[in-house]
């Protein structure tokens, strides 16, 4: 289960001042306050009170299970509602879920269903381990009816196989001829959730300036994504991240910018500085298959910031790495604050050897301590020594105008 609030609390270790919908801003001393920002919502309102959201499943009264942030509710048979809307995948011979923290599990015959509660939606990830047959194959995906809440956005159905290769659903007569083909364990992923904080592209061809130059597929909301360049067919990964930073407030000043980022896997046979861009892309926000093309060229186009992440020499999977000092002036006090991952080596258009990218946790990472995180550290005007607690909702109501 994800209590990303609590989790800053502990690991913070400081008085909370203030608190918003995605973000928790912590007491420093000498007026100063450190604020964690999180790409999804960290918090939800009760009766005028900001509460960290904890994605626990609890019993509902109808054998669903929710959480008390969201109306999303999931059954173990599968099930899964938002107010009038319901998707289900059937599934062959699947056994009742069990229960598991945030998720609900499923097992059939050639794979397992993972259904999870997210802050702003939810996910599901259905596994499988070898090829399915036709009739087994149309269970795979979700049958649906009524209408899903405008709050939420329906993601594209996706399948991705072990070697990394996306397909697209579009029908299942080409589904089922990319899945005889996959390398396997195959992870399909149909979700549907509030707009994404982050997105990725990818260009892939057998000429690197094609592949550098048009997006062959881009996706948002996953659970981590790839940065970097890979030989042979050539693939080149870029990302756009996004903060809510609005909670700073126009009369703050910041004083200092970390992005933090954890890599699950590191597949550079030769290393590469892992690029952050200033890079505005709320023109194309929330991010649309449509124009993927539009979104991978802008995230090249990006001045590079004070920092880089980190190089990948030296670096360990599962492991939180702060950038350097980033720029105070790039940070939008009173809105989102955009950026972008790409490698120096496409940068440079320097043709890759081999592999030189990494794979970096995002917000819908299923492990709250892996997901990024923007810190800042800022004053108020006139604040010193120790900040005053106060209604924090008030607060928030008089800086952001409320949600």
């Amino acid at each position: 289960m994800a209590n990303w609030a609590r989790l800053q609390e502990q690991l913070t270790g400081l008085p909370v001042v203030k608190r918003s919908r995605n973000s928790i801003h912590f007491d420093k001393g000498n007026g100063e306050i450190v604020a964690n920002f999180s790409g999804a919502p960290c918090h939800y309102e009760e009766n005028g009170e900001w509460k960290p959201i904890d994605t626990k499943l609890l019993l509902l009264p109808d054998g669903f299970y929710g959480s008390p942030h969201s109306d999303v509710k999931i059954h173990k048979d599968g099930r899964v509602k938002a107010g009038g809307y319901q998707q289900k995948s059937a599934l062959v011979d699947a056994k009742e879920g069990v229960v598991d923290g945030d998720k609900i599990v499923r097992e059939f015959k050639f794979g397992t269903q993972y259904l999870y509660m997210k802050e702003d939606g939810f996910r599901q990830e259905t596994v499988i381990t070898r090829p399915p047959t036709t009739a087994e194959a149309k269970y795979l995906i979700a049958s649906e009816s009524g209408e899903l809440p405008s709050k939420y956005k329906r993601s594209d159905i996706t399948a991705v196989d072990a070697d990394g290769a996306v397909h697209e659903f579009v029908n299942l007569g080409q589904f089922k001829k990319w899945l005889d083909a996959a390398a396997y364990p195959v992870t399909i992923d149909p979700d549907f959730s509030g707009s994404a904080a982050e997105f990725r592209c990818y260009g892939q061809n057998a000429d690197y300036a094609t592949a550098r130059a048009s997006a062959y597929f881009g996706n948002a909301g996953g659970a981590q994504f790839e940065v970097g360049q890979a030989a042979g067919t050539y693939r080149i990964n870029r990302t756009g991240l996004k903060f809510d930073t609005s909670a700073i407030g126009s009369d703050s000043t910041v004083t200092q910018v970390n992005l933090k980022l954890v890599a699950t896997s590191d597949q550079s046979t030769t290393d590469f500085d892992v690029q952050i861009a200033k890079c505005d892309w709320s023109s194309l926000d929330p991010f649309a298959y449509g124009t993927r093309d539009a979104s991978y060229d802008l995230l090249l186009t990006g001045d590079l910031d004070d920092s880089i992440w980190r190089n990948t020499s030296g670096m360990s999977a599962n492991t939180q790495y702060a950038s350097g000092n980033l720029s105070t002036a790039w940070i939008n006090k009173t809105g989102a604050t955009y950026y972008a991952l790409r490698s120096k080596e496409d940068s440079d258009a320097s043709v890759p050897d081999g592999n030189e990218y990494v794979t970096i946790a995002m917000t819908a990472h299923a492990t709250e301590s892996y997901r990024p995180v923007l810190t800042v550290t800022y004053t108020t005007a006139g604040a010193t020594g120790t900040l005053l607690r106060v209604n924090m909702n008030a607060q928030m109501q008089s800086l952001t105008g409320g949600y």
